[in-house]
C-alpha cells in the first residue's frame, strides 16, 4: 500500500514540475500555426449505400455503422480568439458478404471511400497557463466520394464516383504533452450531400426497393465522430 502511495505521489509531483517548468507559449497572444493529425471512430450512415447491398445480396446492413478515419489539419490562429482551419479526412469502409440462398456460394465486395476536405472557423479559450486549449468550430467543405463494387457473377470490380458538399461542427480538448506538442481529443458532427454515383463510362447504380420508387445511388451520409491525435505549435 505505502508503495502504491509513494508512486502515485511521485507521479503527480512529475507531472506538477513539468506543468511548472514549461515554457509559456504565449499562444493567446499571438498568432500561430497548429499542424496536427490522427486518427478517428466514425459511427456513420451511408443509406444508400445499405439499401443498394440490400437489393443485390438481400442480406441488411447496419444503417449506422462503424468506419475508420485519417486525418490531418493546419490552422492559423488569426485573432485573439479565432483561428481557421484547413482539415482533411479520409473515411472507407468494406463489406465482405457471402450469399447462399442458391445452394452455392457467392461473394460479394463492397467498398466505399470519402474524402472531405473543411474549412473550418474555431473559436478558442485558453487556461490561464495554457495547458489545455478548448475550440469549438463549425465548418463546410468539398466531398469526393467513390463506391466500388465486385459482383462475382461479373467478375470484375466497378468503381462510381460522386461530387458534393460537407457540414460538419467541432469541438475540441487540446492537452499540453511537451514543450510545444498538445494531445488532441474531439468530437464531430457531419452531413454530406453528393450526387449520384457515376462510373467512367457515365453510367449510374439503381436502388431497386419492393413497393418504392427505384432510385439512383448517392454517397450521402450522417455520422459523428471521435478523433485521437497529436498537435505541435509553431
Amino acid at each position: 500500500m505505502k508503495l502504491k502511495l509513494w508512486l502515485v505521489i511521485t507521479i503527480l509531483s512529475l507531472i506538477l514540475t513539468h506543468t511548472l517548468t514549461t515554457q509559456n507559449l504565449n499562444l493567446k497572444n499571438r498568432n500561430y500555426v497548429c499542424l496536427s493529425a490522427g486518427l478517428g471512430a466514425n459511427y456513420i450512415n451511408f443509406p444508400d449505400v445499405s439499401d443498394y447491398i440490400t437489393s443485390i445480396t438481400g442480406k441488411r446492413t447496419k444503417e449506422f455503422d462503424g468506419a475508420p478515419e485519417f486525418w490531418a489539419s493546419t490552422e492559423f490562429k488569426i485573432g485573439r480568439d479565432i483561428a481557421i482551419k484547413i482539415d482533411y479526412s479520409y473515411i472507407s469502409k468494406q463489406y465482405n458478404i457471402e450469399e447462399t440462398s442458391t445452394g452455392v456460394s457467392l461473394n460479394y465486395i463492397f467498398t466505399y471511400k470519402v474524402h472531405n476536405p473543411v474549412l473550418t472557423l474555431n473559436y478558442l479559450l485558453f487556461q490561464e497557463q495554457e495547458i489545455y486549449i478548448v475550440k469549438f468550430g463549425a465548418g463546410l467543405g468539398f466531398t469526393k466520394g467513390y463506391f466500388s463494387q465486385f459482383l462475382p457473377l461479373s467478375g470484375k470490380e466497378v468503381t462510381y464516383g460522386t461530387n458534393g458538399g460537407i457540414l460538419k461542427l467541432e469541438a475540441i480538448f487540446s492537452s499540453r504533452l511537451g514543450e510545444k506538442v498538445y494531445v488532441h481529443l474531439s468530437t464531430d458532427v457531419k452531413i454530406g450531400l453528393t450526387d449520384e454515383a457515376r462510373d467512367a463510362n457515365g453510367n449510374k447504380l439503381i436502388i431497386r426497393k419492393p413497393f418504392e420508387e427505384d432510385r439512383n445511388l448517392r454517397l450521402n451520409f450522417t455520422g459523428v465522430a471521435i478523433r485521437f491525435g497529436f498537435s505541435y505549435y509553431f
